[in-house]
């Protein structure tokens, strides 16, 4: 069986002041399958993601991650196999090169220096960027930035790859290039996002989140086809099906 898998049952998370940011939330995602997460600001995305990662902890359901249960003492565990890409670069950036920095998880896992350099050259190979190894990382384009810090992720060869607005700050060519990306990429995804014509090109299959439960989970075609669900949940179709791209 393969351990490429997410499997979400009625995951609830509430802040401490009582606001109730996750209700009852389930999904499963199979090996290689590529996910849209989208909803409206407040619909529980970025909460969902903190749990799912273990950043915060759950206060009823179940996080599955390839067979493992994330608990407490399985955080560890769950890191090493569910990849992070956080919504700004910046956080994942701060060594001295993008060697160094695509380096940083491989090294601390143990390898040898030759297994490192074999990692880091095939997660920047894998992202279009080998040619910027010894570049240091402020001198990055946003679009170089986004594409080195999934490299930080991939040389890690997490079982499954998580991505909390991958666009966001990109330019047209960098966002071009990332949707390439994301299409070739072999990796379970679930892609949370505002973009909804990069979900429609990049993701197959789509979870709507409102007011922190799924309002539906479906291919992604019938989804954003289906105005009075677009509608309660306060999203527009993407603007490749509205005739404007």
């Amino acid at each position: 069986m393969s351990h490429h898998f997410l499997d979400v049952a009625g995951l609830c998370f509430a802040y401490p002041d009582g606001t109730e940011a996750l209700n009852g939330v389930s999904f499963r995602l199979e090996h290689g399958e590529s996910v849209g997460l989208v909803g409206a600001n407040g619909a529980g995305k970025s909460t969902m993601l903190l749990a799912l990662a273990g950043l915060v902890l759950p206060s009823g359901g179940t996080v599955n991650v390839g067979g493992t249960i994330l608990a407490r003492n399985t955080v560890g565990e769950i890191r090493k196999r569910m990849g992070f890409v956080f919504q700004d670069p910046e956080d994942q950036l701060f060594m001295p090169t993008v060697f160094d920095d695509v380096a940083f998880g491989p090294l601390n896992q143990g390898l040898s220096v030759p297994e490192v350099s074999s990692r880091v050259r095939e997660s920047l190979e894998g992202v279009g960027a080998a040619h910027l190894s010894e570049r240091p990382t402020y001198r990055l384009s946003g679009g170089e930035k986004r594409a080195v810090a999934i490299a930080t992720v991939l040389s890690m060869l997490p079982d499954i790859l998580v991505m909390d607005e991958p666009s966001s700050g990109l330019d047209p060519k960098g966002r071009r290039l990332l949707i390439q990306l994301l299409k070739k990429f072999t990796h379970t995804r679930l892609v949370a996002t505002h973009d909804l014509d990069l979900v429609m090109e990049a993701c197959s299959r789509t979870i709507v989140l409102h007011e922190g439960k799924v309002a539906a989970d479906g291919a992604s075609r019938e989804i954003f086809e289906n105005a009075a669900l677009l509608e309660r949940c306060h999203l527009e179709p993407p603007l490749c099906m509205q005739g404007k791209c």
